[in-house]
């Protein structure tokens, strides 16, 4: 139902406002590893591969939690499907600030990983829902912003919070404005309008079709590029990059932090440019959606191949550009908004979430493992186990561009 027709109107608030905090708070506990990865190593003495199986478990409960969130959020609508989901984040940080082992630690995150999956896209179906189609690139290039500024947040700033603070306490207050955002999330967004025949269509039907987009040209001709891209931002902005900071470019902690911190900013620029420019392009006529999607792509590949082989010093600052073009790829969410049909947004955007954090979870434990396969050496991972980590996406991002190309017929809005 399109009732809003200009930015910054109560009815846009009315939306921004929950779905912005609830994405703000989403992607800061999701990447706070990244920071606290010193601290999680001493306190419970973690191996790499442990520290990844633990930090990779919300990935694992992110993307199940997709296959039923697609069909509740085309059923019921965003507020209705998000304000209980939100209730699992909730009970995910209180046992993380309580956390006595690796047990605990997992526990915490596969609760964390039920409970913030549905943060993007209950905003993204919410907006599809009760805002001009034409706006939606922007609005959901605004709504992603706020996650960039929670990646900003659980950098430098959480650790100085951290030299304060005990981490513990940290978290238990995050635990309180969780629920006040679910509360937010359920009494000031608006419910789902009349029926549609969605509602009509059973739950098994719904669950079916949305198995079915799988198997759509439009879906795969679209996924790969964002899947893999963002699988860079997830499995080194949620955890490695830090550990890369500190182990391949030998910085401090404190320099670590200030790099990460520079790196969000990317994520933030590149979450709402992303939107920015694609409208700027796309209303003179200088640039598609596709050609920017492609080129964001292309670019992401290139600096990363530039990291894997270049000096550490020298490519360190590097890695903002790269959250950056990984965060452009984001383009891929409007891009399959307007292949498919209002009712079936919700379980397409969340199989494409799906793919995006199997694919993370993947990526995050296998850095990890990878890195077990080298000896540590005064204390840090090594650097041939993190370029041999970089080879890999490098690999499956060049697969994914070439893909891309070869179908040019599925790719025209």
């Amino acid at each position: 139902m399109q009732e809003q027709k200009s930015f910054f109107a109560p009815p846009f608030l009315k939306l921004f406002i929950p779905f912005g905090l609830t994405y703000f708070l989403s992607i800061f506990l999701g990447s706070a590893n990244a920071i606290m990865s010193p601290i999680l190593i001493e306190t419970f003495s973690l191996s790499p591969i442990n520290l990844g199986f633990m930090s990779s478990i919300y990935l694992v409960f992110f993307g199940i939690t997709q296959i039923p969130l697609g069909v509740m959020l085309d059923r019921y609508g965003a507020s209705r499907t998000l304000a209980p989901l939100l209730l699992f984040a909730v009970a995910g940080t209180i046992i993380f600030a309580m956390s006595g082992g690796l047990v605990s630690l997992a526990l915490s995150r596969a609760l964390l990983g039920i409970g913030l999956a549905g943060c993007l896209m209950s905003a993204f179906k919410g907006y599809a829902d009760w805002l001009d189609k034409e706006k939606l690139p922007i609005v959901y290039g605004i709504q992603s912003f706020m996650g960039g500024l929670g990646g900003m947040i659980a950098t430098r700033p959480l650790a100085i919070a951290f030299e304060v603070i005990n981490w513990r306490v940290i978290f238990a207050i995050f635990a309180v404005g969780l629920f006040i955002v679910a509360g937010m999330v359920f009494f000031i967004v608006p419910h789902k309008p009349a029926k549609t025949g969605t509602e009509r269509t059973s739950v098994f039907r719904q669950f079916i079709e949305m198995i079915s987009f799988a198997a759509d040209r439009r879906f795969w001709a679209v996924a790969p590029i964002v899947t893999v891209s963002q699988t860079v931002l997830f499995t080194y902005s949620f955890l490695w990059l830090g550990p890369w900071m500190r182990d391949v470019a030998l910085f401090s902690e404190a320099q670590a932090g200030r790099y990460l911190f520079f790196t969000s900013g990317g994520i933030a620029a590149g979450y709402f440019l992303n939107g920015v420019l694609a409208d700027i392009f796309k209303r003179k006529g200088w640039l598609s959606l596709e050609t920017l999607y492609l080129i964001s792509g292309v670019l992401l590949t290139l600096l990363l191949t530039i990291i894997a082989f270049g000096e550490p010093l020298i490519c360190a600052p590097l890695w903002s550009i790269v959250m950056f073009f990984s965060a452009m790829t984001m383009i891929a969410y409007p891009l399959m908004r307007n292949r498919f049909e209002t009712g079936e947004v919700g379980r397409v955007l969340s199989l494409l979430n799906l793919a995006i954090f199997v694919m993370s979870f993947f990526m995050q434990w296998l850095v990890g493992a990878i890195l077990e396969l080298y000896p540590i050496e005064n204390g840090h991972f090594s650097p041939i186990g993190y370029k041999m980590g970089l080879l890999v996406i490098i690999i499956l991002n060049l697969a994914a561009i070439i893909h891309f190309c070869c179908n040019k017929r599925y790719n025209v809005s």
